[in-house]
C-alpha cells in the first residue's frame, strides 16, 4: 500500500526537503528495529517497521510513502500526526490518500 500526498504551498520545496529527512529518519532507526520519533521520543511512528521507502514523485502525487503491509488506522493516524509536525515550520498544507 501506498500513502500519496498532494502539497499545497507555500514553500513546497521546503515541505518536500522535510518529508525526504523524516523518510530518512524513519530507515535509519529501523536499523535498530524499531522506528522512535525524534521530535518527540514518546510516539512511535510505526511499529514493526511497517514504511519501506518514500519519495518524490511526478504526475498527481507529490511525494508517495511506501508500506511493508496494510496499514492500520491507527498507523495512518500517526503517520498524520508525523506528517503535521514536520510539515508545520514548512507552513504547507497536504492531502493524503492510502491506496
Amino acid at each position: 500500500m501506498k500513502s500519496c500526498l498532494k502539497l499545497y504551498g507555500p514553500r513546497v520545496a521546503d515541505a518536500l526537503s522535510a518529508l525526504e529527512e523524516m523518510v530518512e529518519e524513519i530507515r535509519e532507526d529501523t536499523s535498530m528495529g524499531r522506528i522512535v520519533v525524534a521530535i518527540d521520543p514518546s510516539m512511535d511512528l510505526m511499529t514493526e517497521q511497517m514504511i519501506s521507502d518514500g519519495a518524490q514523485t511526478l504526475g498527481e502525487y507529490d511525494f508517495v510513502i511506501e508500506w511493508r503491509s496494510a496499514p492500520t488506522t491507527k498507523n495512518l493516524r500517526k503517520l498524520i500526526r508525523k506528517l503535521d509536525l514536520v510539515l508545520a515550520p514548512t507552513g504547507c498544507r497536504y492531502a493524503i490518500t492510502t491506496k
